[in-house]
């Protein structure tokens, strides 16, 4: 979502850096960016997806197993209608693209495409939030193939995982992956479809305005998606944050 905010804030007028206090640093002053416009629209679809994902949790959990999401709910819900007051559009798009993709799950869909297709455009209907038509455009393409790019990410880096628990793997139901193993085939493929979506997220990028963002989001698309996804398809991004995480001074 950090990400979503830095490409919708190119097509809105430099803001001058500030100095506030936020909780991670109450006692000293931090620069940093005003709120409002790019942050506030990447913050209102974080919130109506977490609430999404959590009603989807109540309704396919125990009572008990679900009291968590229930509770996250509450602590939600003002944030949630704050949300869908200012972004009804998208509010809208959630909720019908989020009960599609639910709907791919529960029938165990053996494919990769019609699920990725829902969890994408999801993410491009963020895309309307920018103030001009060439830049909506330019935008819904970047974030469809991200948002298609990220879901399937998610399934290889989960594979073995949903082996060991028996829940749906869109990537494993599609090519028969019942142990959590990748085949040479297998893999072959997933990385093909992932690079044709990060090389579609490039092309979109080359046609992003100049601003002082446009560098940060240029190394993510080039060079950190590729990093992220050589280590998800070689299994060893969960094994290397682990680490990461251990290896950190105290």
């Amino acid at each position: 979502f950090a990400f979503l905010a830095l490409a919708l804030s190119v097509y809105e007028p430099p803001k001058p850096v500030c100095g506030k206090r936020c909780p991670a640093s109450p006692l000293r002053r931090k620069p940093c960016l005003p709120t409002g416009g790019a942050s506030e629209t990447a913050a209102d679809l974080t919130v109506l997806l977490s609430a999404g994902r959590l009603r989807d949790t109540v309704s396919d959990e125990p009572f008990l197993r679900g009291l968590p999401a229930r509770a996250a709910l509450l602590l939600l819900r003002r944030a949630r209608r704050r949300a869908e007051t200012r972004q009804p559009d998208i509010q809208a798009r959630v909720v019908s693209e989020l009960e599609r993709l639910h709907g791919y799950e529960r029938q165990r869909l053996a494919a990769v495409d019609p699920p990725a297709d829902a969890f994408a455009t999801l993410l491009a209907a963020l895309a309307d939030a920018a103030p001009e038509e060439s830049g909506r455009r330019v935008l819904r393409h970047l974030f469809y193939h991200l948002g298609r790019w990220i879901y399937l990410m998610d399934a290889c880096d989960d594979l073995k995982d949903d082996a060991e628990s028996g829940a749906y793997n869109p990537v494993a139901a599609r090519f028969g992956l019942t142990d959590g193993q990748w085949t040479p085939e297998a893999r072959g493929l997933a990385g093909e479809t992932a690079a044709l979506s990060r090389w579609e997220m490039a092309s979109a990028v080359a046609l992003l305005p100049e601003a002082p963002a446009l560098p940060v989001i240029e190394n993510i698309v080039l060079q950190g998606l590729p990093f992220v996804e050589a280590r998800v398809l070689a299994g060893t991004w969960k094994t290397r944050n682990r680490r990461a995480r251990d290896e950190r001074p105290v």
